[in-house]
């Protein structure tokens, strides 16, 4: 038999994950198998606006009696200067266990400094993909924003604010040791975070099924997430608390699908103009999705109809169409709305190619300096 790549298939789930409307307000029972004595419980400070929090913070109170209650006030994405203040603010080595109540930033400190309690470092010191870790603290993450993956995910963003760009802390490590997912917290959220968040899944789906890194196991968690996520997007019921239950799940597949096969140039295109020009990260993904999808359809490839399949499209001009149709429901901006033009195309890139090569090697067709100057003219051009 010729072997290929299909007859190797590694794949990883490692956390008990938890989804349900309600469920946290049985937050101490849900959490006492952990057995942490003396836990840091880090929650968004935007939280305390929350009807449904203001209802839990007992509960989260006593939880935290022998350990801290600490709010986090952010402002964008965390940097490594931040973790590395943190770490000394909080004196990192009286907990046992850490609780990260918030959006994918306050997750992602969760993450750093569970890591860096039981590996004492500067943060910068473990950018990237750091090897040979111990164990970090126990981390249960509560998402007060769906879509992200960050819940579930090892990948920790940050930012490195001297070189301006988009890094993070991304060890096998990082897993939650159990995630708990109430849509009902995150209803308090705006409008233009669901929106960003939900374009952030959709991306992980389709740049995750089209990875050359994917295979039949990520494909299945790649499809049920694009199915559920597109519904939820097209129903339009950004705040219908039951519908959330569809983001919570599409969030979780979609990462899985991500994190067992790669990323592709779109989500690549969302890293470059979301640091670049300060475009909340999904936003910047929706902007490039169907145009990335679109170069990958006109050059030969043929498989987006498998992911699809649950969207009533009857072929893939009329899905675009209809994505079209979406972006324009949502008033998704393009880059002329950043004062591009197309006089910038050509030097754009330029650079997006030289800064995203890894982005553009994850894709299933050969994506280059031309493809990139393609998929950026279209955001100049009528659409439909």
């Amino acid at each position: 038999m010729k072997k290929n790549s299909q007859n190797n298939i590694r794949f990883r789930l490692n956390s008990d994950i938890r989804i349900g409307l309600g469920i946290l307000e049985n937050f101490c029972d849900e959490v006492s198998h952990l057995r942490m004595e003396s836990p840091l419980v880090i929650c968004d400070q935007n939280l305390v606006t929350s009807g449904y929090f203001k209802r839990l913070l007992p509960s989260l109170s006593k939880f935290a009696a022998n350990g801290t209650l600490h709010f986090l006030k952010l402002q964008g994405e965390p940097s490594y200067e931040l973790l590395t203040k943190l770490l000394n603010d909080l004196n990192i080595d009286c907990y046992d266990g850490i609780v990260s109540v918030g959006g994918g930033s306050v997750m992602d400190i969760g993450k750093g400094l569970a890591l860096l309690a039981t590996n004492p470092n500067e943060p910068k010191a473990l950018k990237g993909f750091p090897l040979g870790l111990k164990k970090p603290l126990p981390h249960v993450t509560v998402p007060s924003v769906l879509g992200s993956g960050a819940e579930a995910s090892f990948n920790a963003v940050f930012i490195d604010l001297l070189e301006r760009r988009k890094l993070g802390i991304n060890s096998i490590n990082n897993f939650p040791v159990l995630v708990l997912s109430d849509p009902l917290l995150t209803m308090s959220a705006p409008s233009s975070v669901v929106l960003s968040s939900a374009l952030d899944c959709m991306v992980h789906c389709v740049d995750s099924f089209g990875s050359h890194k994917s295979n039949d196991f990520s494909k299945m968690f790649s499809v049920q997430g694009f199915s559920k996520i597109w519904s939820y997007l097209s129903e339009k019921s950004l705040e219908d608390s039951e519908a959330r239950l569809m983001l919570a799940q599409a969030s979780i597949l979609g990462i899985y699908g991500l994190m067992n096969s790669g990323d592709g140039p779109t989500n690549g295109f969302a890293y470059y103009f979301g640091v670049k020009n300060e475009i909340p990260h999904g936003i910047a993904g929706g902007m490039f999705l169907g145009d990335v999808m679109r170069w990958n359809v006109k050059n030969g490839y043929g498989s987006y109809g498998h992911l699809m399949r649950d969207t009533a499209s009857s072929d893939m001009d009329q899905f675009f169409t209809r994505y079209i149709e979406l972006l324009q429901h949502y008033k998704v901006p393009t880059l002329a709305d950043y004062s591009y033009s197309e006089t910038d195309i050509a030097g754009l890139s330029v650079d997006v190619s030289k800064a995203l090569s890894g982005s553009f090697s994850g894709n299933p067709v050969l994506f280059d300096e031309n493809s990139a100057y393609w998929v950026l003219q279209q955001q100049f051009k009528g659409k439909i």
